[in-house]
């Protein structure tokens, strides 16, 4: 190997992450720039995505497809996360590699994968690369796995400040919408009022209007669409009611597998399908401070949204997860319940648009349950995200640390 390989390979490094558009968008090309100065026959990068709960793969060949995702959870991350020394499939560290691949399905076999490298910069753990190396020989792999960690000392703290400006516009904009929100619950107060008593004078005529009249079939199929539209009208009402009016908070200690398994208990049975598989998975119990009224009424509407969007799905699945994670920072623990839906998700046309209020594709719908659902969480002090990417939904209901 030429010692000018590293020195080349991290100036080509720069230069591609300065044309890029992004230094996110720079990663499919980093297997491919190891692959051409080092000796290994493949590559593979599995880096940490935006919302930080799967590591994705970059092969390097955007014709490739089916490389799998790889979880937060699995034995390769853990055993990654705290270490930085790179692992090779000798002798010494063979079991380590079985491991591997029963985890995997023999992805490491079937790839012919013998080395793996931790990427880190400053106390951030984000990625793994996964190579085939043509040598064994130690002192050649430490020149790959420096120089491979020199250009994530490039990519990854320019990432992480993208990702940060990224959340700060987001954070900013929903600050804006909850301004909006508060505004809209006092508009909304006094227009409920306003609209209900013309509303029940007009039912009350109505009614009375129908008994003069004589029997006829065009009369009564008049009469039952003016009603039912009046009905209508009243439930968005209740709900414009409902949405303006920021009681005081009710809190209080919460288990939150114990909350979720007797709030899914209280819901009779007909209203959700038999042909609904509905799977709680919580890996301890986690307990938080909140208003449990408020949080079963938000948890059991996304609820209700999911299943909604699995009327027509074979093999139909709901997927609570209880969890915590960290931010960034240890001190930024949130706890999160996360409803998925194996669903058709949420056309890109509409996504920025669902907790917009009075916006909604149902044909009865309001357009006020998303978003009285995240008026309620912004009052716990807490978030609602949703995640959609054409399949599936995701909703994360998400509660600070108590």
């Amino acid at each position: 190997m030429r010692l000018s390989q590293p020195k080349e390979f991290i100036t080509q490094t720069a230069l591609s992450l300065q044309e890029a558009r992004s230094a996110r968008s720079f990663l499919p090309s980093f297997p491919a720039l190891l692959q051409k100065y080092f000796p290994c026959r493949r590559c593979i990068l599995y880096y940490k995505d935006a919302e930080g709960n799967v590591f994705r793969p970059y092969s390097g060949d955007s014709k490739e497809t089916g490389l799998p995702l790889i979880s937060e959870e699995a034995n390769l991350i853990e055993s990654f996360t705290g270490r930085r020394e790179f692992l090779l499939a000798d002798t010494q560290n063979r079991m380590y590699f079985d491991l591997f691949n029963r985890d995997s399905d023999d992805f490491f076999a079937k790839n012919s994968l013998n080395l793996v490298i931790p990427l880190h910069a400053r106390k951030y753990f984000r990625g793994l690369l996964l190579a085939s190396m043509d040598t064994a020989d130690r002192n050649s792999v430490s020149v790959l796995a420096e120089a491979a960690q020199t250009a994530a000392l490039m990519f990854i703290p320019q990432i992480e400040a993208e990702q940060m400006e990224y959340e700060n516009d987001k954070n900013y904009y929903r600050l804006f919408k909850f301004d909006r929100l508060v505004l809209l619950g006092q508009m909304a107060a006094s227009l409920a009022h306003e609209m209900r008593t013309p509303l029940t004078t007009v039912l009350f005529e109505l009614a009375t209007m129908k008994k003069q009249l004589p029997a006829n079939e065009k009369i009564s199929s008049t009469y039952e669409t003016i009603n039912r539209e009046i009905a209508r009208a009243n439930h968005m009402i209740e709900s414009l009611l409902v949405f303006s009016k920021f009681k005081d908070l009710h809190i209080a200690p919460i288990f939150l597998c114990e909350f979720i398994e007797r709030t899914l208990g209280e819901i009779p049975a007909n209203k959700i399908p038999s042909r609904v598989e509905v799977r709680v998975q919580a890996e301890k119990e986690i307990q938080v401070s909140s208003d449990g009224n408020r949080l079963r009424q938000v948890f059991i509407n996304v609820l209700f949204n999911a299943l909604e969007a699995l009327s027509n799905q074979e093999n139909a699945a709901i997927h609570i997860r209880i969890y915590s994670e960290y931010k960034d920072l240890p001190k930024n623990i949130r706890h999160i319940i996360a409803i998925t839906d194996n669903g058709p998700g949420i056309p890109d046309s509409i996504k920025d648009r669902v907790l917009e209020p009075f916006f909604t594709t149902k044909k009865e719908g309001t357009g006020l349950g998303l978003y009285i659902s995240y008026s309620i969480m912004k009052t716990l002090k807490g978030d609602l995200e949703i995640h959609s990417s054409g399949q599936g939904t995701r909703v994360n209901l998400i509660l600070p640390a108590r």
